[in-house]
C-alpha cells in the first residue's frame, strides 16, 4: 500500500492521472500563464513590502528535467513560485508554555501532527516564526533517508517551528499539490542527489531548496490532481483499515483502489 500510494503521487506528478479530465477542460490555461500571474504578483507583493525580494535562480537545463510533462505544464523553480525560506528558531523550548513549537518529529508522511509538543512564551520569537495556514514545512538537516521531508500545516492555531526546519509559503499556487509533489518518488531521488552528507546526519540547505525543480500544472489542474490524489489515498486507508481487520472484502478494495488508479 506505501508503494501503490508512491506510485499514485508520481503518475500525479507526471500529468498522467489528469489525462482525460484535460481533454474535457481544454479551456484552463496553461502553466506560462500562471507563471506571468505568479510573477506579477511577486513583484506586487515586493511593492508593498509584504515579502522580500530574492535573487534571481538559474534557468533550467535540459539535463535536470528527470520525465516529461503535459504541454500545458512548466518546469519552474520552487523559488520563483514561492516565498520565505526562514529557518526556524534556535531557541531551547519548554515543556510547557503558550504556543507550541514543531519540530522535525511533527512532520509524518506529509502532515503536520500536533503531538509530543514542546512551547514557547517568548513574544519576539512567536512574531518572527509564526507560522500559517497552509503554509510548508521543509526538514532540512536529518538522517539520510529523512532529511527533506515535507509537510503542510493545515491548522488555525498558532505556532512557531524550530531551527531544523524551514517554512515557505506558496504564491498563486496550490499547497496541497506542492506538498504532494515533495513527498512523490521524484522529491526523495532529489533529495538524495542533492543533500550534504556528515556523520550521523544529512542537510539541504534553503538555497539548494528554492532551486528545486517543479512540475508545474494550471492552477485548475492543480485543484483536480489534489482531489484525484485525495481520493485514491481515501480507498487505500480503507484497504489497510479492512487487512488490519482481517475482513473478506480485501480484495474488492484492493481491486477497486486499481481500478480507480488505471481509470484515471
Amino acid at each position: 500500500l506505501k508503494q501503490l500510494k508512491q506510485t499514485i503521487l508520481q503518475e500525479a506528478i507526471e500529468g498522467k492521472l489528469t489525462e482525460k479530465w484535460r481533454v474535457k477542460n481544454p479551456d484552463i490555461g496553461t502553466a506560462k500563464e500562471l507563471l506571468e500571474q505568479i510573477k506579477t504578483e511577486k513583484e506586487k507583493l515586493i511593492k508593498e513590502k509584504k515579502i522580500r525580494p530574492s535573487k534571481p535562480l538559474s534557468p533550467i537545463n535540459e539535463d535536470e528535467i528527470p520525465f516529461d510533462i503535459p504541454p500545458s505544464w512548466e518546469w519552474c523553480r520552487l523559488g520563483d513560485i514561492a516565498n520565505g525560506f526562514q529557518y526556524g528558531t534556535s531557541t531551547k523550548s519548554k515543556i510547557n508554555g503558550r504556543v507550541p513549537v514543531l519540530r522535525m518529529g511533527n512532520i509524518q508522511n506529509g502532515r503536520v501532527l500536533l503531538e509530543e509538543l514542546v512551547y514557547t512564551d517568548n513574544e519576539s520569537e512567536i512574531e518572527k516564526y509564526s507560522i500559517e495556514y497552509n503554509d510548508l514545512l521543509f526538514n532540512r538537516t536529518n538522517s539520510r533517508e529523512l532529511v527533506g521531508k515535507t509537510a503542510i500545516y493545515s491548522f488555525q492555531e498558532k505556532a512557531i517551528y524550530a531551527g531544523y526546519l524551514i517554512k515557505y509559503s506558496m504564491i498563486l499556487s496550490n499547497s496541497h499539490y506542492i506538498n504532494y509533489v515533495m513527498n512523490s518518488p521524484f522529491h526523495y531521488q532529489w533529495c538524495a542527489k542533492v543533500r550534504s552528507d556528515a556523520i550521523g546526519q544529512s542537510n539541504i540547505n534553503a538555497t539548494k531548496l528554492q532551486s528545486y525543480i517543479v512540475p508545474l500544472p494550471p492552477l485548475e489542474e492543480q485543484k483536480e490532481i489534489v482531489a484525484t490524489i485525495e481520493k485514491l489515498f481515501t480507498l487505500c486507508n480503507e484497504l489497510e483499515s479492512e487487512i488490519n481487520q482481517n475482513k473478506t472484502t480485501v480484495d474488492n478494495l484492493m481491486v477497486t483502489v486499481l481500478k480507480e488508479s488505471f481509470e484515471n
